[in-house]
């Protein structure tokens, strides 16, 4: 837990060249149960380390965020990239602009990760046939007007790409920019939704409980959509989110893009970017802020 600030100002009295002194304390205020982030007002900062005696912190603009920056604990963080898949990010399926701006800044985050030790962990698209006999239509729908010569979620596409976002198949895929970087350590998580965390039977749901994770980190496509998907069930059951901005992107236009970080960074969790993520220092031994 975080030291109280002592702030001290003094006075002095012109007639009797007495000094005055005032003293105010500026206590952490807890959020949470058992499981508390501390804010540190003396700094306008969250610590979201859980007392852990190494800490990485990040600088925010207090006027965008409302407090100046906050802390996590690496060793229970994880960078969860959602759908970094051909089938969302090759030209042949479409124009992703945004999505493709988002692979250097992401590429530059997972270097750091592993500089800190924080789990890497792939969550993309991998369905079966056992997955579209129990799909809900609403999910199916989403799929069956995204290109014109397909009919969606598992039909069979053209020159060797496989049935669409089926397990193993090359549409499905990582981008090829990420595959010389995934390493044997890394995890790889298939979903049947937008969101991976959607139910308690999802394997990333099983692996953070279990893991210890307490501290997701965000990058990947659509930012609306899977992305937002699964901050909300990640915020939902408990999980500290914070959205890797310009690691993510949409297509969706409409201020979509900045309606999600408004919602995490007011609501779900905390918002930064890649440049402070990188440029985030390493406290080690202290009580409370760096």
């Amino acid at each position: 837990m975080a030291s109280e600030s002592v702030i001290l100002t003094t006075t002095e009295n012109p007639r009797s060249n007495v000094t005055v002194g005032t003293i105010t304390c500026t206590a952490p205020i807890p959020f949470g149960g058992q499981e508390q982030w501390m804010y540190l007002p003396a700094t306008k900062k969250f610590d979201l380390s859980r007392g852990s005696e190494q800490k990485m912190m990040f600088e925010c603009d207090e006027k965008d965020f409302n407090h100046t920056g906050f802390m996590i604990d690496p060793g229970t963080s994880v960078l969860i990239i959602v759908d970094m898949q051909n089938y969302f990010l090759h030209s042949i399926y479409r124009d992703h602009a945004a999505g493709i701006a988002a692979v250097e800044p992401t590429l530059k985050v997972i270097e750091r990760c592993r500089k800190e030790g924080i789990q890497i962990a792939w969550l993309n698209w991998g369905i079966t046939d056992h997955d579209l006999k129990e799909m809900a239509p609403a999910i199916q729908r989403g799929f069956s007007k995204s290109l014109g010569w397909h009919i969606g979620l598992g039909a069979q596409l053209p020159d060797g790409q496989g049935r669409c976002l089926f397990k193993r198949s090359w549409n499905a895929d990582l981008y090829s920019p990420f595959k010389p970087i995934a390493q044997p350590g890394d995890l790889f998580f298939d979903k049947t939704r937008m969101s991976g965390l959607w139910s308690e039977r999802e394997p990333l749901h099983d692996y953070l409980r279990v893991s210890g994770k307490q501290t997701l980190l965000f990058a990947g496509v659509n930012t609306d959509q899977c992305v937002l998907g699964t901050v909300s069930d990640a915020y939902s059951y408990g999980w500290d989110c914070v959205l890797i901005s310009d690691c993510t992107g949409t297509m969706t236009g409409r201020g979509a893009q900045e309606l999600a970080e408004y919602q995490i960074s007011q609501n779900m969790g905390f918002v930064t970017n890649s440049s402070a993520f990188c440029e985030a220092h390493i406290c080690e031994h202290l009580e409370g802020h760096c």
